[in-house]
């Protein structure tokens, strides 16, 4: 039985840290969390070990909703409390946020009994099952938006193998570089085949072998390859950061039997993701095989993704009077160094660090600049900001000015609200391909 859920509100202090939260939280769980936190300030270390691993064994395991709920129930770390507790805290928390980023790449499930469902009614289905939302882009391609029907039973299928047979039977295709947090549904070309049993489903992925081209120099006869071109797709929910596929992390078979080397096997393809882009091409360099192979009966790899935790928020006010201002959550702090009034633009130069190895910052920064920032009136009404600068980047840390232009001079009226995931981390993705043909 479902325990009971009521609405609270606590707090309570810790040597001279307060900690306060107002969520739906289950009661029995508070009562296990609070004295748990508060030993992690006893003074045997075995008792304080003791009390880090019960907070970690206590923590929901496969319920990202749970764990999230958990997340707010743990304290954060703050000024004032005992440095003991916040290095515990802040490990427990970065643990816990990992294990979160991480569940993000089980796949989303769809169960749909439909015998005549309508396009748009059944993308508001798929939504509200996987959070994956899908839009009728037939119209920005001038092709003919007519109404269609889907009439399909799916019980408790993975995503991509779902969406591929719905996609079939109502002739569509996907465009996935809309520029939205959404998958572009468009009318399927002429003569394309059957989008199932071409993917390799691997979680919220989707890994499809879409060309082989073979290469062989006449005048330099040790140029020749082949190229085999694969499209990795993703939910769009999953809003990945970056791929990366090394060479070696592929095994290549031929209908002969025989292990395909691949060209350049020391190599590492790189991807960065462009937000509103929800598919990537990566092309697998390979060793020209000879005429008795014709084709390629597996393609076993494993890619790596950088993904993104929860998302985490933060509130600065009393903007005017602000030196230096630091909030941390979870793997992130954000720090203000300074809001001044240039022209008749305001400006809040703002660092992001990230206590990741996997970010990246130098390489992989893209991410921060999709980050939402805006400032909040007294009335709760948003004003977004007027663009944005780089002013330092490092390895762990980047460096933003951004600009806002105010109704009124009173920036100290107004709240800054800055919005980032909490944690990034990279996740290992296995893919196999069966029984590609070589031209």
């Amino acid at each position: 039985m479902r325990s009971l859920i009521v609405f609270l509100s606590v707090t309570f202090f810790l040597g001279g840290g307060v900690i306060s939260w107002t969520e739906e939280l289950d009661p029995r769980l508070i009562n296990r969390v609070e004295p748990l936190v508060r030993q992690l300030n006893d003074d045997r270390a075995v008792r304080r070990d003791q009390a880090e691993q019960e907070l970690m064994k206590l923590a929901p395991g496969d319920d990202p909703t749970a764990l999230d709920a958990f997340l707010l129930l743990l304290p954060e770390p703050i000024e004032g409390m005992p440095e003991e507790v916040r290095l515990r805290l802040t490990r427990v928390r970065q643990q816990l946020e990992n294990r979160q980023a991480k569940s993000t790449s089980t796949a989303s499930r769809l169960t749909l009994s439909e015998h005549e469902a309508d396009l748009a009614d059944l993308f508001d289905k798929i939504y509200e099952q996987t959070g994956n939302r899908l839009v009728d882009y037939r119209d920005q391609f001038g092709q003919d938006a007519e109404p269609r029907s889907v009439a399909l039973e799916i019980e408790d299928e993975e995503f991509w193998p779902a969406l591929d047979k719905i996609l079939d039977q109502a002739r569509l295709s996907l465009y996935p570089f809309s520029g939205e947090e959404s998958l572009a549904v468009v009318e399927e070309d002429e003569g394309v085949t059957s989008r199932v049993g071409k993917a390799s489903y691997a979680g919220p992925f989707r890994v499809e072998a879409t060309s082989v081209l073979a290469q062989r120099g006449l005048r330099t006869p040790s140029q020749q390859g082949l190229r085999l071109e694969l499209e990795i797709a993703w939910e769009p929910r999953l809003r990945p950061i970056a791929l990366s596929q090394a060479v070696d992390q592929i095994e290549i078979t031929g209908d002969d039997g025989t292990k395909i080397p691949l060209a350049n096997s020391q190599a590492v393809l790189e991807v960065e993701v462009q937000p509103g882009n929800h598919a990537t091409e990566l092309t697998i360099p390979i060793e020209l095989p000879p005429r008795s192979v014709t084709k390629l009966t597996s393609i076993r790899g494993q890619f790596s993704a950088l993904v993104p935790g929860r998302m985490a928020e933060f509130r600065f006010t009393d903007l005017q009077k602000l030196k230096t201002a630091k909030q941390q959550r979870g793997g992130v702090t954000v720090i203000v160094d300074r809001v001044r009034k240039n022209r008749e633009l305001w400006e809040i130069h703002m660092r992001l660090q990230v206590n990741s190895e996997e970010a990246a910052l130098e390489s992989h920064r893209g991410w921060v600049f999709q980050n939402t920032t805006y400032l909040l009136d007294k009335n709760n009404e948003i004003i977004d900001h007027a663009g944005f600068e780089t002013t330092m980047q490092s390895e762990q840390e980047v460096g933003l000015a951004y600009f806002f232009e105010l109704p009124d001079d009173d920036i100290d009226s107004y709240t800054w609200v800055y919005q980032t995931p909490a944690s990034i981390v990279r996740v290992p993705i296995d893919y196999e391909l069966t029984d590609i043909p070589l031209p």
